[in-house]
C-alpha cells in the first residue's frame, strides 16, 4: 500500500472517530441533563415562571398549550436528580399532568376534571362575512374548507357556523360571486371571526363575474334554487332599461311573464297568485307597476335575492309554486354614495351612507313622468264655445328606506320601510279611440276613472348571537296592500252611473327563528310564526237609468284571518357527498283543521366538485285565493281580491316533487337540468270562462256571491328545464330552455279530461349573450316560445227573437282552450358605455325592444258575422329604442 493510500485511510478514520465522539456526546447530554442536581423551591408563583426555571435547570423541553396554565400558580420545594417527581411536585394541586414523549421531552396535559372545567377540546369557526367596500353583510357566501372537504353557507345576517373542529388552524376558503375569493387561515376556538371581500372590478364601473364558487357538494340541497347576488343580477336584460328584478327573474328556466313585457310571474306552471315574494321578511301581495309592466322590486337597493322554486324549506309556506326573499341594502357603512338613473319610464335615486361607527342608512326613491310630459289636464273647446276639461293622468312610485344599527357583533337590528303605488286619473269620451283628433273636443258622454292602488310596509328585524352555537332572528311586520276605484261613467244623456270600490288587506306578524349549529353533521332550525290578517272591501253605488229611477248599493265586508305556524327543519350531512334535509310545518288558519306539510332534500355529489344530484318532495298548502269579479262594471275594473279559506272554500294543496341535475366541468361552465311534477289540489276556475263584464250591476262584494262565480278545479304540472351558463370574462352567455305542460280539470263543470291551462307553454327558449371590454358593453337576447292557448270556436249559430228584427248569431265553444297563438318569438340588442366626467361614475345604455319589428300576436278574439267569423289579433310591441343615463358619486 502506497504512502498515499495510508494518508487517505488515517484521514477516514479520524472522521469516524471525531463523529463517533460528537455522538456519544450528543447522547449522553440528556442522561448528565437527567442526572443533574435539581433544586426547586417556589411559593405561590405562576405556573408559568417555575416551569421556565425547571426548563433552564435541567435542559428539557416542556409542550403546553397556554390555556392550561393560564391563572395556575404553584407551590413546591423539591431537591433531587429525577425530572418527573419535579415535575409531579410543581403540577401539584393543578389537575394538570406530565407525560414523556421521547427523551428530554414533556407534554402537559389536562386531568377529565380539568378538560370539565376548562371547557370542551373541540373548537368552533365562525364569524360574519361583509363586503370590503360597503360593510354589508353578505348573505349565501360560501366559506369552505379544502382540507376537510367542508363548509357553510352565511344566513341573512352574513353568519356562518362551522362546529366540533378541533382546536387548530385550518385553510379557509372565502367565496362569493362577483368578489374576489378570500383565501385565509383561521384558529377554531376563538371568538367570531369578521371576513371582507373586495368586488373584483374591470375598468369604470364594470363588474367581473369571479368563476371561483363553493364546490357543488356543499351548495343548497333544495331543487331549484337560484341564490344570485345584485351585482350579477345587474348585467341580465331587463326591458325597458330598468333595473327591474322580475325582469330579469324570466331568463331563470323554469320562469316567464304572463304576458308578453307585462303580467305576473309564471313559475313552473304556476300562476302569479302562487308565488310569495318577502321584503326584508314581510309579505308583498301586489309587487307590479304599470299595469304589471314591471315590478316594485329595483334591483338596486337589494344585497341579496333568492328564489325557491317548486321546492322551498319548511321555514317558508303559504304558496304553492315559489318564494322570492329579498334583503334591502343596509346602506353604506364605509362613505356615502350617490346613484341617479333617468329611464324611458322614470327617475330614480339612491342615497346610502354611515351614521356612526355601528349604524349606516340608505333611501331610494323612484317616479314615473309620462303624466309630466303629456300632461295631467287638456281643456278643450269646440266650435260652438263649449269648453271642458279632459284628464290623462298617470304616474307610479317607490319609496323604500333602511336603518340599520349593529352594537356589537353579537347584536344586529334593521327597520325597513317600502312604500308604493299607482296613481290613474282618466276622463275621456265614451267611444275614445286611438285617434287622439277626437279626444280634443268637449264631450256628451264620457267616463271618469280615479284609480289608486299600492302597498306599505314596515318591518323590524333583531338578529341575536347569544351563543356561537344558537343564531336568533326575529321578525315583526306591517304590510298592508290598498285598492280604491271611483269609477264614473255616462253612457247616455239620461244615464250615469257612479261607485266607489275599495278593496284592503293587511298582515300584522312575528316570527321567532332559532338556528343551532350543532355539529358538521348536523344542523337544526326551529320557527313560529303568528299572522293576524284583516280583509275589508267596501262597495257605494248610485245607477241612474233615468231622471226618476235611481239605484244606490252599499255594501261592507270584512273578515279576520288568525294563522299560526309551527316548523322545524334538520340538515344531516353524514358525508362530504351527502346532505339530508328534512322538515316540518304544522299550520293552522283560523278553525280549519290543522295542517301538516312535510319537506324532504337530498343532495348527492356524483363526483367531487363536478357533478351533483339533488332531490325534493313535499306537501305545499295556500289559504289564500286570489279572485276578481267576472260580471260588473259598476266595480272591480282592476283590483283583484285575496279570499281567505274558510267553510265555503278550501285551501289549495300540492304535492310536488323534483330531480335535479347539475354540473361544472370548468369553473366557468355550469350545466343545470331539473325534471318536476306537481299534483293540486281545490284550486279555484271561473265557472264560465266566457262571461264578460256587460252589465253595470252585478251581484255584489260579498265573499260567498264571488266565491259562486269560481269552482273547484284539479291541476297538475309537469316538465323539464336546463340551462346552460358560462362567465368567462370578457363573455357571459345564458341560455335557458324549459319544455312541459300545465293542464286543469273542474269535474264540477262535467270536464272528464285535462285541458291546457291558462298560460300553458310547452316549449319555451330564452338566451343572451354579453360581451364587456374597458368601457363598453354589447348584448343581444332573444326568446322564442309556443303561443299561449286560445279557445277556438267550433260552430256558429243563430236565435231569433219576436221583438227583434234580425236573429242573434252566436258561436259554438263546447271545448276550452283548444287552440293556441301562433309561436311568439323576439330579438332585443343593448349597447351601454360608461366613463368618468366631473367626479362621477357615469353609464350611457341604448336599448333596442324587438330588433326586427316582429310583431308578434298576443291575443286573439272571435266575433261572429251574418256570414261567418271574424277573427281579430292583438299584437305586440313594435321595435323600440330606449335610452337610459345614470350617474353615479
Amino acid at each position: 500500500m502506497s504512502l498515499r493510500a495510508w494518508k487517505q485511510r488515517l484521514s477516514r478514520w479520524q472522521k469516524c472517530g471525531l463523529l463517533g465522539l460528537l455522538l456519544t456526546v450528543g447522547i449522553g447530554l440528556p442522561a448528565r441533563a437527567q442526572s443533574a442536581l435539581v433544586t426547586i423551591d417556589v411559593q405561590n408563583v405562576p405556573l408559568a415562571e417555575a416551569l421556565r426555571q425547571l426548563e433552564a435547570q435541567t435542559g428539557i423541553r416542556l409542550v403546553y398549550a397556554q390555556r392550561l396554565i393560564a391563572h395556575q400558580r404553584s407551590s413546591c420545594r423539591y431537591q433531587g436528580d429525577r425530572i418527573e417527581e419535579a415535575l409531579a411536585c410543581l403540577l401539584q394541586g393543578t389537575s394538570l399532568r406530565a407525560r414523556r414523549i421521547r427523551a428530554g421531552q414533556y407534554v402537559l396535559v389536562a386531568t377529565r376534571a380539568s378538560r370539565r372545567s376548562w371547557g370542551p377540546a373541540t373548537g368552533l369557526l365562525s364569524g360574519f362575512v361583509l363586503d370590503a367596500q360597503t360593510g354589508e353583510v353578505l348573505p349565501g357566501a360560501h366559506v369552505y374548507l379544502p382540507d376537510l372537504r367542508r363548509g357553510a353557507i352565511t344566513n341573512a345576517a352574513g353568519y356562518f357556523a362551522l362546529p366540533t373542529l378541533a382546536r387548530a388552524f385550518y385553510r379557509v376558503r372565502v367565496s362569493y360571486l362577483g368578489y374576489a375569493a378570500l383565501d385565509t387561515i383561521l384558529w377554531a376556538g376563538g371568538e367570531p371571526q369578521t371576513l371582507w371581500l373586495q368586488p373584483v372590478t374591470l375598468g369604470i364601473g364594470v363588474v367581473r363575474i369571479d368563476a371561483s364558487r363553493l364546490p357543488l357538494e356543499e351548495q343548497a340541497a333544495t331543487t331549484g334554487t337560484f341564490t344570485l347576488p345584485v351585482p350579477y343580477l345587474e348585467r341580465l336584460p331587463s326591458f325597458p332599461g330598468e333595473q327591474d328584478l322580475f325582469q330579469v327573474l324570466q331568463w331563470l328556466p323554469g320562469v316567464q311573464r304572463s304576458g308578453e313585457v307585462s303580467g305576473g310571474l309564471l313559475v313552473q306552471g304556476g300562476t302569479p297568485d302562487q308565488n310569495l315574494y318577502l321584503l326584508d321578511g314581510a309579505p308583498i301581495y301586489h309587487p307590479w307597476h304599470a299595469f304589471s309592466l314591471i315590478s316594485t322590486f329595483q334591483t338596486e337597493t337589494f344585497k341579496g335575492i333568492r328564489l325557491y322554486q317548486g321546492a322551498f324549506p319548511a321555514s317558508h309556506g303559504g304558496r304553492l309554486s315559489a318564494v322570492l326573499e329579498a334583503e334591502m341594502r343596509d346602506g353604506n357603512r364605509e362613505q356615502p354614495r350617490t346613484l341617479l338613473g333617468l329611464s324611458p319610464l322614470s327617475a330614480r335615486f339612491i342615497i346610502e351612507s354611515p351614521i356612526t361607527q355601528g349604524s349606516s342608512f340608505m333611501m331610494a326613491g323612484r317616479r314615473s313622468y309620462l303624466d309630466q310630459l303629456i300632461g295631467r289636464e287638456h281643456p278643450v273647446e269646440d266650435e260652438n264655445g263649449r269648453r271642458d276639461t279632459l284628464r290623462t293622468g298617470y304616474y307610479f312610485y317607490d319609496v323604500s328606506a333602511k336603518l340599520a344599527y349593529r352594537p356589537g357583533v353579537r347584536h344586529r337590528l334593521s327597520l325597513s320601510y317600502y312604500e308604493g303605488g299607482d296613481d290613474l286619473d282618466l276622463r275621456l269620451p265614451f267611444d275614445f279611440s286611438l285617434d287622439f283628433s277626437s279626444w280634443l273636443r268637449p264631450a256628451d258622454l264620457f267616463f271618469e276613472v280615479d284609480q289608486r292602488w299600492g302597498n306599505r310596509l314596515i318591518s323590524f328585524r333583531y338578529q341575536y348571537l347569544p351563543t356561537r352555537r344558537f343564531f336568533v332572528s326575529t321578525v315583526a311586520y306591517l304590510s298592508g296592500y290598498r285598492a280604491r276605484e271611483a269609477f264614473f261613467v255616462k253612457p247616455t244623456g239620461s244615464a250615469a252611473v257612479a261607485s266607489r270600490y275599495t278593496v284592503h288587506l293587511e298582515d300584522v306578524g312575528v316570527r321567532v327563528e332559532a338556528n343551532h349549529y350543532a355539529t358538521l353533521t348536523h344542523e337544526t332550525q326551529l320557527g313560529v310564526q303568528l299572522v293576524r290578517r284583516t280583509f275589508r272591501s267596501t262597495l257605494n253605488a248610485r245607477v241612474q237609468r233615468a231622471p226618476r229611477a235611481v239605484d244606490t248599493l252599499v255594501q261592507r265586508s270584512r273578515q279576520q284571518a288568525l294563522e299560526a305556524t309551527l316548523y322545524a327543519q334538520h340538515v344531516w350531512r353524514p358525508t362530504t357527498r351527502w346532505e339530508g334535509q328534512v322538515g316540518l310545518r304544522l299550520s293552522r288558519f283560523e278553525a280549519l283543521a290543522v295542517e301538516w306539510e312535510p319537506r324532504l332534500s337530498m343532495r348527492y355529489s356524483l363526483s367531487p366538485d363536478q357533478v351533483v344530484l339533488r332531490i325534493s318532495i313535499g306537501r305545499y298548502v295556500q289559504y289564500l285565493h286570489q279572485l276578481r269579479d267576472r260580471f260588473s262594471y259598476v266595480y272591480d275594473v282592476v283590483s283583484t281580491r285575496w279570499i281567505p279559506a274558510g267553510a265555503g272554500v278550501r285551501p289549495a294543496v300540492a304535492w310536488q316533487g323534483a330531480t335535479e341535475l347539475e354540473a361544472r366541468p370548468h369553473p366557468w361552465l355550469t350545466l343545470r337540468t331539473q325534471l318536476y311534477y306537481r299534483r293540486q289540489r281545490y284550486t279555484l276556475l271561473p265557472q264560465d270562462v266566457y262571461q264578460t263584464k256587460d252589465g253595470l250591476e252585478g251581484p255584489g262584494i260579498e265573499t260567498g256571491v264571488l266565491l259562486g262565480q269560481y269552482t273547484p278545479a284539479q291541476a297538475r304540472a309537469f316538465g323539464i328545464e336546463a340551462l346552460v351558463r358560462i362567465d368567462r370574462d370578457p363573455w357571459q352567455l345564458w341560455v335557458s330552455y324549459r319544455g312541459g305542460r300545465s293542464l286543469n280539470r273542474a269535474p264540477a263543470l262535467g270536464e272528464q279530461r285535462d285541458r291546457p291551462a291558462r298560460f300553458d307553454v310547452p316549449k319555451a327558449l330564452n338566451a343572451f349573450i354579453r360581451y364587456t371590454r374597458s368601457r363598453w358593453e354589447v348584448m343581444l337576447a332573444g326568446e322564442l316560445r309556443s303561443g299561449y292557448p286560445t279557445t277556438v270556436p267550433v260552430a256558429r249559430y243563430e236565435l231569433s227573437d219576436p221583438l227583434e228584427p234580425d236573429p242573434i248569431s252566436y258561436l259554438y265553444r263546447p271545448d276550452i282552450n283548444n287552440g293556441r297563438l301562433p309561436p311568439y318569438w323576439r330579438v332585443d340588442a343593448r349597447v351601454a358605455y360608461r366613463f368618468g366626467w366631473l367626479g362621477a361614475r357615469w353609464e350611457v345604455e341604448l336599448y333596442v325592444y324587438n330588433l326586427f319589428n316582429h310583431r308578434n300576436v298576443i291575443d286573439r278574439r272571435y266575433e261572429p258575422t251574418p256570414t261567418g267569423v271574424r277573427v281579430i289579433d292583438r299584437r305586440g310591441l313594435p321595435l323600440l329604442p330606449l335610452l337610459e343615463l345614470q350617474m353615479e358619486l
